[in-house]
């Protein structure tokens, strides 16, 4: 598998059209996709891309290109990759979700759990509505962890900050989570 050359982030107000307008700038100049991951915070969209620009592939040539593209406000920032050769250790998936009542720290005291106890936090999202927050983030966590320790640890936090926090194996969340729909053929169940 190739390596990408470059991490490519866009942010900029949402409208309509910018994925397109990436990817065409990226198409124009030959640059392979190899990975991304994009959202809409408070009307704002943000893409996190892992590219690999051909040999000679002029990055601010690309990056005037999406801004054209685009418009006029918006962040086009360009990293060479270099990779570490230390990735986190993959272990288990899991999936953590909390709700309640919003305070400043919850993330914060959230995340220093899981980090205490070597969980990597691979996706992460949260809103906060009428002082209401939603939470749901994907971990790795470590085979050799102690599971009950993690959990009676987010579940002591959770407590003392007014949420509730649940942690269940991907696989769990997957199959509790997943709507299924079922055709009803006449006659048969």
């Amino acid at each position: 598998m190739s390596l990408p050359t470059h991490i490519l982030t866009v942010v900029t107000q949402d409208q309509i059209g910018i994925i397109e307008g990436i990817a065409g700038a990226l198409d124009e100049a030959g640059v392979r996709l190899m990975e991304l991951s994009q959202t809409v915070v408070r009307d704002y969209f943000t893409i996190i891309l892992a590219i690999s620009l051909p040999k000679g592939g002029d990055t601010q040539t690309l990056s005037t290109n999406i801004r054209q593209r685009i418009g006029s406000n918006v962040a086009v920032t360009l990293v060479r990759y270099e990779p570490t050769g230390q990735s986190p250790q993959k272990g288990e998936r899991y999936i953590l979700t909390a709700t309640g009542i919003d305070h400043p720290g919850n993330v914060h005291t959230i995340t220093g759990i899981i980090a205490e106890y070597g969980g990597n936090i691979t996706d992460l999202s949260t809103r906060v509505v009428d002082n209401y927050l939603s939470m749901i983030a994907e971990i790795d966590v470590p085979a050799e962890l102690l599971l009950d320790q993690l959990q009676s640890a987010l579940q002591s936090a959770g407590a003392k900050i007014d949420l509730k926090l649940r942690l269940q194996h991907n696989r769990l969340f997957i199959a509790t989570n997943e709507i299924a729909f079922r055709r009803v053929i006449h006659g048969t169940r």
